[in-house]
Formats: structure tokens, sequence, C-alpha cells
């Protein structure tokens, strides 16, 4: 692991799902290898800032200068004209990904060429596990049994890219089996249509579709408060748009719902979904979430299932 290092994953949450948090340990441990960690850090603490966060009561590599310059980044001399770009696209990336343009695209292309790839995903990992340390250590209980070190996984470990490793990670979350089918439809497209993913809001779950989500009920997550979904999905879709906006939207009352309709068990596999379903955001700033060779139906869906993997089974249209 490097020498720094800013994040603490919640041990209830690795206590539930060893495999999966081992796997993010070690996408963060190379996302802060791939880049300059003061680069890094300096975007962590603007995250932290945007979505409600406390990352800056943490250690940073950043002179006390240039913490105290941050707000002002876009005219303080102390930043580079690569950490200002970055912080732009970082800004944008939190607060409205989809309005990502192609300029934006082109300002840190001019400064990292074929690195923007690699850096929109170490952006991606340095936003959402500063989110899942939050949301999780609030909906979590506290673990009192020593939490699981899972093995080793083998060739995974060591040099892996960092995109590799963040495929991993997605695959081990979805094969966690503890939230129902219908959930996890409707948090995955309340996360699409917030980011505005052309890919994820043409997609349907087919188990989700086989236990009875159709348009009508899909309709239903963008004005849900108003809607007659039952409240286990609500509740859900609560903690959803606390998630992947401001995390300090995540009031005790909220926790408390949100406990009364979940396990813990259910609970932690929530919150690794919402990351899942959250690596849009990678392919939306990119400007790669286009859905045009989907197969799709009359309706315009298409829908997809995963294999025992985790990997995505292939799209149809029926």
């Amino acid at each position: 692991m490097p020498e720094y290092r800013c994040w603490d994953l919640p041990p209830a949450l690795s206590a539930r799902r060893p495999e999966a948090c081992r796997l993010l340990e070690r996408v963060n441990d190379r996302a802060w290898r791939t880049f300059d960690p003061a680069l890094l850090d300096a975007v962590r603490l603007r995250v932290a800032w945007l979505i409600g966060g406390d990352a800056g009561r943490r250690p940073t590599v950043l002179a006390a200068a240039k913490v105290a310059a941050l707000r002002s980044y876009p005219t303080s001399p102390l930043y580079t004209p690569l950490e200002r770009e970055c912080l732009t696209f970082a800004e944008q990336f939190v607060i409205d990904v989809g309005g990502t343009t192609a300029e934006s695209r082109d300002g840190l292309a001019a400064h990292l060429g074929d690195r923007v790839p690699d850096f929109v995903a170490a952006l991606y990992v340095v936003e959402f596990t500063q989110r899942l340390e939050l949301i999780a250590g609030a909906l979590l209980e506290p673990v009192h049994v020593p939490t699981p070190h899972p093995a080793d996984a083998g060739p995974l470990a060591g040099e892996a890219p960092l995109r590799e490793l963040l495929r991993e990670y997605q695959k081990a979350v979805v094969r966690g089996d503890a939230l129902d089918p219908v959930t996890t439809e409707l948090v995955r497209l309340r996360c699409a249509r917030t980011h505005r993913c052309r890919i994820c809001q043409t997609l349907r779950l087919a188990d989700a579709r086989a236990a009875g989500v159709d348009e009508t009920v899909t309709a239903k997550v963008d004005f849900y408060e108003r809607s007659d979904l039952p409240e286990r999905h609500k509740s859900a879709l609560r903690v959803t748009d606390a998630f992947v906006t401001r995390c300090d939207m995540l009031t005790d009352a909220v926790v408390r719902e949100a406990r009364s309709w979940f396990g813990q068990d259910e609970l932690a596999e929530l919150c690794l979904d919402i990351t899942k379903w959250s690596t849009q955001k990678i392919h939306v700033a990119l400007g790669t979430d286009g859905a045009d060779a989907l197969p799709t139906n009359d309706a315009g869906v298409a829908f997809f299932d995963f294999d025992s993997s985790g990997a995505v089974a292939g799209f149809r249209a029926g």
C-alpha cells in the first residue's frame, strides 16, 4: 500500500462484503499509484467539500497554503494549469456529469493525452470511495467481531491496471445476492437518470422485469416521493439520492427508516450497488455512453443480465 492512505472503509461493510471491499482497497491503491498523490489529494478535498464530506479532517500531502487556496484555485498562482484543469473537470463530474462537454474533455487531454480515461476512473474512485465511507458508515451498525481478512485474489494483485481492477470490483459487487431485484432495478435507474447515462437509461434488468418491474413502474422513479411505490422502495431511493448527490442529506430519520425496511446485509449491498451503478459516470464524462448499438424493443429499451462471475451476459430486445 502507498505511504499516503486517505481512505478508510467502514469495518461493518468490510465484514459483510469482504471480497468486494478488498478489491476496492486495491482499486484505491492503484488509483493513488497511477497519478501524483498531490494532484489527487487536491481533487479529494474539493470533492469532499462538494458532497458534504469530512475529508478535510484527514492529513493531506498538500502544503497548508495550497489547501487554503483550494476554493480559489482557478485564479491561485499556487495551482498549475494541469491542476486547475483537473479540478475544474472534477467539479463538473461531481455536480453534473451529464453536462460534461467535448471542450472540457479536450482541455483535459491537452494536459494528460491518452491518460484521460485513467484520470476519469481515478476521479470516480476518489469520489465514490468517500461517498461509500460516509453513507455506509452511517447506515451500518458497528461490528463486534474481528473483520474477516479474505484470501488474496491472486493474479489481480501487484501491477494490475486501474480499469482492470475496477472491472473486477464491479463484478464482485454484482455477485451479492442480499437485495431483491425490484429494489436493485429502481436504484439502478435512479442512478442512471441522475447521471443522465444514455446506455443505462435504455437498459432494464431482466430479472427485475420478471419480478414485475414494467415501464409503468420504472416511470415512477423520477417522482418517487409523490408516487405509490412501496415505502421500502422509497426508502432505498432516498438513500440513493443522498449517496449520489449530497451525502449530508442522509439524515438520522432517513437512516432509521432504511434500517426499519432493510437488514444490515441488504444495506451493505445497497451501498455497494450504488457504487457499481455509478461507474456509468465514467462513460458519461468520456462521452462513451451512447446507446445506439443496443438492440431495443418497440418501447426503446433493451434487457440484460449477469452471469455467475458478475459480468454482463449480453443484451437483447426482449
